[in-house]
């Protein structure tokens, strides 16, 4: 059986994911500081809602 929490917590993992390999991606591309802090944010928060959801199941 599919357990929902294990099908919400892939989802956010591959969220964060998502975003470490777009900020990667932006620093090899060298793309201008304000636009990799964006997407180092978007990462972080992604780790933040994973790591919060992970304690409260």
């Amino acid at each position: 059986m599919n357990d929902p929490d294990s099908a919400t917590t892939q989802q956010e993992t591959q969220t964060a994911l998502k975003a470490m390999h777009a900020y990667f991606a932006a620093t090899a591309q060298a793309q201008p500081r304000k636009e990799r802090e964006r997407l180092a944010r978007e990462w972080l928060n992604a780790v933040h809602r994973m790591r919060f959801s992970s304690t409260t199941h």
